[in-house]
């Protein structure tokens, strides 16, 4: 049973062993099969050499159910995940320069368009206190806003709609600590900074998807040099639509340059992404980068595809760190 998604545990598992993602026994996958169970590596042997035959079978609560031998010791993490996710695939690995990097303190550096557009600008960190994760209700909320989340002293977790979704993000997460390592050697590392002027600038919080917060957001935009300047470089002259799945909110807006002409309450747009109330919320409040939120799934293209979005990637870019700007209400204030 489940042979197909088997073989790709096991190419997935030797990849990421070959590729020194993890080392020794360290690490784990499992992936779900259509019927709810789930599909997983054994405890204590080496990703790099497991087969299809050590693969294990266990249910939602993680009791096996085929195989012989013991399921991963963070069977419990990988179960949780599928109840509170929609993923399909769970990728747990220990990359030596994203673990180097995190319990030092050190900020990953994302100087890379793509890996900015895959990772976003904020990867949680959880703290652990076990060589397994025990405080799953940290690692759920973490995953509400985030496909990928960083486990100090211990590794990655990454989760996605397929393996190859899953083990991108890792792969990409530990280049990227190659590459700020790399900096930090050869002495070009920039010193990270909080923007105060943005912190100090933000505005009285207003209820996400209302008028007066779209309202808001075209003056910003429009009054910004920076946006304006890259929304004519790059002829931002698009209508970009976005939806509340919610209650179906939809607010389309009208780029003309870079200009905002007007926001309409339609879906006649080139694009339209839509997303649950409380991702939104997160996205406007500066936790969730938009790029990054549709890269991962938190957000869903319902119109459009993000490739033909990047040739816009820095007039938008600009334009969500402007929504920084106009904050909006958390679910327990509105």
């Amino acid at each position: 049973m489940g042979g197909e998604l088997k073989r790709e545990i096991v190419s997935v598992a030797r990849s990421a062993y070959l590729k020194g993602l993890t080392s020794g026994w360290g690490g784990n996958i499992s992936a779900r099969q259509a019927d709810g169970t789930i599909l997983i590596t054994p405890h204590k042997k080496s990703l790099g050499f497991i087969s299809e035959q050590d693969i294990l079978t266990v249910d939602g609560a993680g009791n096996l159910l085929e195989g012989t031998g013991k399921p991963s010791m963070e069977t419990a993490m990988h179960c949780a995940l599928y109840r509170e996710t929609e993923s399909n695939a769970v990728v747990h690995l220990h990359p030596p320069g994203i673990n180097s990097l995190v319990s030092g303190d050190v900020p990953l550096q994302l100087d890379i368009f793509e890996t900015r557009l895959i990772l976003g600008n904020s990867i949680p960190i959880l703290e652990q206190d076990a060589p397994i994760v025990v405080d799953l209700d940290a690692l759920l909320q973490a995953f509400a806003t985030a496909n990928l989340v960083f486990l100090k002293n211990h590794g990655v977790v990454a989760v996605g709609d397929d393996l190859q979704e899953a083990f991108a993000l890792a792969d990409v997460a530990e280049e990227a600590a190659t590459l700020t390592i790399n900096s930090m050697i050869i002495g070009k590392r920039r010193e990270e900074t909080a923007d105060e002027s943005m912190e100090a600038n933000r505005g009285e919080a207003l209820p996400v998807f209302s008028t007066g917060h779209m309202s808001l957001i075209q003056r910003l935009v429009n009054e910004d040099e920076e946006a304006q300047r890259l929304g004519q470089k790059t002829d931002l002259t698009v209508n970009y639509a976005i939806k509340q799945l919610d209650d179906g909110t939809v607010f389309n807006i009208h780029f003309d340059k870079g200009k905002i002409t007007s926001i309409t309450q339609d879906e006649d747009a080139d694009f339209v992404n839509a997303g649950k109330r409380e991702i939104w919320i997160h996205v406007f409040n500066g936790r969730l980068d938009p790029f990054a939120a549709t890269s991962q799934k938190k957000l869903r293209l319902q119109k459009g595809h993000i490739g033909d979005l990047s040739k816009w990637y820095a007039p938008f870019y600009r334009i969500f760190d402007l929504w920084k700007h106009a904050p909006v209400k958390e679910l327990d204030e509105e």
